[in-house]
This record gives C-alpha cells, sequence and structure tokens, in this order.
C-alpha cells in the first residue's frame, strides 16, 4: 500500500489511488467481456469492450463513493480524517485518532454499505422503470440493449462493494462493526481490535484459496474471473487487516 498515486483532496481530505487499481479494472473489464459476450451475443468486439469498460469505469466510481461516505460519516462522528487510498476492492484511511465508543465506531461503519445499497436500489430501480415489464431471465436481458445492462451492472457492482465490506474483517466496515461489538461487550478497545483483525486475515486467507480452487477449476469464461476477483479481494482483506491493526497500535503509542 506504499505505492500511491496523489490524485487531489476533496472535503479537505488527501485522495490517493493505489497502483493495484490498474491491475483490478484490467481484471473487472475482462470478466464483464466474458459476461457480456453471452448476455448480449449480437453485438460485436468493439461494443462488448465498450460496455465492459463503462461497467468497469462504473464499478470503480461505485468504490469511490463508498469510501467518500465512509470519510464523512466517520468526520460527522468525530474522527478527523487525514487521508483516504482507493485499493482493490475498498480504501484504506489515515485516522488522526480513535472513535470515541463503540456506538460511534459502528455508527460510522454502516453508513457507507447503506450508501450503497441505496444506490444499487435506485439505479436498479431505474432501470426497472424505463424497460417495464422486467426482464424474466438471463436470456431476456437483451432486451434492454447495452445501455440497461450496463447500468445493472453498476447496480450489481455496488451490491458487490457493500457485501465485500460487510465482511466481518478490520479495517472493513463489517470489521469495525465487529469490533465495536467486542469493544462494548470488554471494554477493551486494544482487545477488540486484535481480535477483529485475526478475523480479517483469516478470512482474507481463506478467500485466497478459494478464488485460487475456482480459477483452476473453471477454466476460461467468467468462472475464471470470478476465482480471480475472488483471490485479489481475499489478498486485500488479509493485508489491510494486517496493516490496519498495526496503524491503530502505532497511533495508541503516539
Amino acid at each position: 500500500m506504499n505505492r500511491r498515486l496523489r490524485v487531489g483532496r476533496i472535503f479537505g481530505v488527501e485522495v490517493c489511488v493505489d497502483w493495484s487499481w490498474i491491475l483490478t479494472f484490467v481484471i473487472a473489464a475482462w470478466t464483464l467481456v466474458s459476461l457480456n459476450r453471452r448476455l448480449l451475443p449480437d453485438l460485436d468486439a468493439a461494443h462488448h469492450a465498450l460496455m465492459s469498460a463503462l461497467a468497469a469505469a462504473g464499478l470503480f466510481a461505485s468504490l469511490g463513493a463508498h469510501e467518500l461516505v465512509r470519510v464523512l460519516a466517520s468526520r460527522a462522528w468525530g474522527v478527523p480524517v487525514r487521508r483516504l487510498t482507493l485499493f482493490v476492492l475498498g480504501g484504506v484511511t489515515n485516522v488522526e485518532r480513535a472513535p470515541l465508543s463503540p456506538r460511534t465506531e459502528a455508527l460510522g461503519a454502516l453508513a457507507a454499505p447503506a450508501a450503497s445499497i441505496a444506490i444499487a436500489l435506485v439505479v436498479a430501480c431505474g432501470v426497472a422503470v424505463a424497460s417495464a415489464p422486467l426482464p424474466r431471465g438471463w436470456a431476456d436481458l437483451d432486451r434492454l440493449g447495452a445501455p440497461g445492462v450496463v447500468l445493472l451492472e453498476v447496480a450489481a457492482a455496488n451490491l458487490v462493494v457493500a457485501a465485500v465490506n460487510l465482511l466481518p474483517a478490520y479495517p472493513l466496515d463489517g470489521g469495525r462493526v465487529l469490533r465495536a461489538a467486542v469493544w462494548s461487550a470488554t471494554g477493551d478497545v486494544d482487545r477488540a481490535t486484535r481480535l477483529s483483525a485475526w478475523c480479517g486475515q483469516a478470512i482474507g486467507w481463506t478467500l485466497v484459496l478459494v478464488g485460487i480452487g475456482l480459477s483452476l477449476l473453471s477454466g476460461r469464461g467468467p468462472g475464471l474471473g470470478i476465482g480471480l476477483w475472488t483471490a485479489l479481494v481475499g489478498w486485500f482483506v488479509a493485508s489491510a487487516a494486517a496493516q490496519g491493526y498495526e496503524g491503530v497500535i502505532a497511533q495508541r503509542r503516539v
């Protein structure tokens, strides 16, 4: 996470992008090309590439919106944020101090997944209204055309972002909720952080193994992309958990 590209400041927070985003974008676009060939087989390769790139860009926009909501929620609950680094399927924030209570930790953590789910519902409902009646299955999705399929993929991307970040793996949102629960039960924030970080590393490396297995068994096509995505997400979760815990301990020693 030391290969940062600074892109500017938003609401006073320095925003950086990790170079791993290039790899993430390539894998996302490649996976979507394989998927879109099956959903819209009548389109040519150029149209598949364009709509897949747009859907991948929607995924990245979804990630940015998710993390920005997390930053604003943290600041609203009294936790100043210095820097936000966007990394694979999530972000890592550098905060100036820990949350004041388990309640503020949990509320701040739940805001970003709620925003991602809300965006997904709004986009999906918009497509449903514009294309009524709703498609009855995969074979009927071609009735939406390329724009409708891309918007549904963006809605699905927001749901995936919310689901990944709700994993009980610190410093993801679900891990912060777990830390708040353990903190509230034990009164020991260090113990709560250690436990949630351990859970994060266990979940992360499990996802890596599952992703490698899926990639080896699926061969070509969307299955291979899903396996690579699973492994990549697992690596991110495990790395973020380890560095998140080290950052908290270093912060408390200052």
